[in-house]
């Protein structure tokens, strides 16, 4: 892949209450197998919406691969509202290689401390699933955690390359609960 091609890291402020809502909302929807309100909570045209009404029960669609062109758009529909109602951008990287830095960076992971942070935030398990995307780097951090974070980075920053110092930076001007993610 080129470097071009590589996916770049980006910030989301992260309304962690917001994102539980929309969490409760979604799941008792699929519960009552309410495929209208599905329908009108991820904002989907009457086309996906009778698409959605197909079949034997609305989580099924959520159930097939990504990666199946039909379902496809409702992950997409569905990330988008969790966007729109959870998390505020805050920052993307200019640099491909953030991710790899961040994993690999030998500094970095002299501190058990720091590495164990930076690998929270970069934890796909520790998000919804509606938010983790097959092959993405995803994580989030609750504020103390993002706060100790940037204690821990500040000092090294004088010896850590261009990419992860501005990553350094951005995390300090995040208010709240971090969200990392390379493909939302």
């Amino acid at each position: 892949m080129s470097r071009e091609g590589r996916p770049k890291l980006s910030l989301y402020a992260l309304d962690r209450p917001a994102l539980q809502a929309f969490s409760r909302d979604l799941k008792a929807l699929f519960l009552a197998d309410d495929r209208p309100a599905l329908a009108a909570l991820l904002g989907l045209g009457p086309d996906f919406a009778r698409r959605l009404a197909e079949g034997p029960r609305a989580v099924d669609w959520f159930l097939r691969p990504e990666a199946d062109p039909e379902a496809g758009p409702l992950f997409a529909s569905l990330r988008r509202t969790a966007k729109k109602r959870a998390l505020a951008p805050a920052w993307s990287s200019d640099e491909p290689s953030l991710e790899g830095r961040l994993r690999h960076f030998e500094l970095l992971r002299e501190d058990t401390a720091l590495a164990s942070l930076l690998d929270k935030l970069l934890d796909a398990n520790r998000l919804p699933w509606f938010l983790v995307r097959p092959g993405a780097t995803s994580g989030w951090l609750p504020e103390a955690k993002v706060e100790e974070l940037c204690r821990a980075l500040r000092p090294l920053e004088a010896s850590l390359p261009p990419e992860i110092v501005a990553f350094s930076r951005a995390l300090r001007e995040t208010e709240g609960d971090v969200l990392a993610h390379d493909l939302l």
